[in-house]
């Protein structure tokens, strides 16, 4: 930026700081709490809820993280509609009732459990501080580390009536619910890529910012022929753009461009229990077709890509123009 900013003799613009993934009061969604009275706890201790329930109230249960949360709720309903075929009169009818308060809640529950969780917040959690993009490669390997999670979501299904019965089994063995998360703890592919991305765009939209304000006050070449400084300006572009900029936004692209279709769609399947305020940041860091870093890169880039056609094209030194 600098340098461009020199050769077309103007100052250099500041950067906006980019966008940060959501802290957890904002990202994470309210549950209310259910507590039942000492008579609801021996009923459902009686048809074989009691370890449930305890380990839910004990010291540990107080502070379930997200995905602990979602699999104590799979277990609850799974013992809780085998107490409903053995309960009868009064305390079927307050069961029943909780069981449909549950289901209300459970949009936001799979939300805290998936996406809205500090495992999956680990993810966005590292920026690169070098103007370089992370290898495509890693993006790959976050992609297939995505893959169990992605599997977890689609067994999970949009509400608790669809959960499969592989996720419940799952529910049952801590090891086996804890994999998807645990696959994707060392990953930091996500947070380097998207930050680099914004900080790329914002350097674009800067490099656009200068090309136009000097042509709108004096053009590089008012003849329609090279000038000194246009071919000062030219010598920017083939160094730092033609030879450093657009491979590294092409390695950023195959990267970054199928963790955000896969991560586009756990959105598409979850973000009916993320809270509203959040939504749209949320939706811009997870979908690329929604407004966020990934279309605004995109304008930023065709506008930027366009801004140098138009100056280099008025001073006849696009590449492979002919010699003025």
């Amino acid at each position: 930026m600098r340098r461009l900013a020199d050769a077309l003799e103007l100052p250099s613009p500041s950067l906006p700081t980019p966008t940060a993934w959501p802290r957890p009061r904002a990202r994470q969604a309210p549950v209310p709490e259910e507590k039942g009275d000492l008579l609801d706890f021996l009923a459902l201790q009686r048809c074989g809820l009691g370890a449930v329930l305890g380990a839910r109230n004990g010291p540990l249960g107080r502070v379930m993280d997200g995905p602990e949360r979602l699999r104590y709720e799979l277990r609850f309903r799974a013992g809780a509609e085998r107490c409903l075929s053995v309960l009868d009169g009064e305390a079927r009818e307050r069961l029943d009732a909780l069981l449909a308060r549950k289901r209300n809640s459970w949009p936001a529950v799979l939300w805290n459990g998936t996406l809205g969780s500090a495992a999956w917040a680990q993810l966005y959690g590292a920026h690169g501080e070098a103007w370089a993009p992370p290898p495509a490669r890693e993006g790959a390997a976050a992609l297939a580390a995505l893959g169990p999670l992605r599997a977890r979501v689609a067994a999970l299904g949009p509400s608790a009536l669809d959960v499969s019965s592989e996720a419940l089994a799952a529910a049952e063995n801590p090891g086996a619910w804890h994999g998807p998360w645990e696959a994707l703890a060392h990953q930091r592919y996500p947070g380097v890529a998207l930050h680099q991305l914004q900080r790329l765009t914002g350097a674009l939209e800067g490099a656009t910012r200068l090309l136009e304000e000097r042509e709108g006050q004096r053009p590089l070449c008012p003849q329609g022929r090279p000038t000194p400084r246009a071919k000062r300006v030219n010598a920017v572009f083939l160094r730092y753009y033609g030879e450093g900029l657009q491979p590294a936004m092409a390695e950023l692209e195959r990267g970054l461009r199928p963790w955000l279709e896969a991560t586009g769609s756990l959105w598409a399947q979850v973000q009916g229990g993320a809270p509203p305020a959040a939504r749209p940041v949320l939706a811009g860091f997870l979908d690329p077709r929604g407004p966020g870093p990934w279309q605004a890169y995109e304008a930023a880039r065709n506008r930027h890509t366009a801004r140098w056609q138009a100056v280099l094209g008025a001073c006849q030194l696009m590449p492979g123009a002919p010699a003025p």
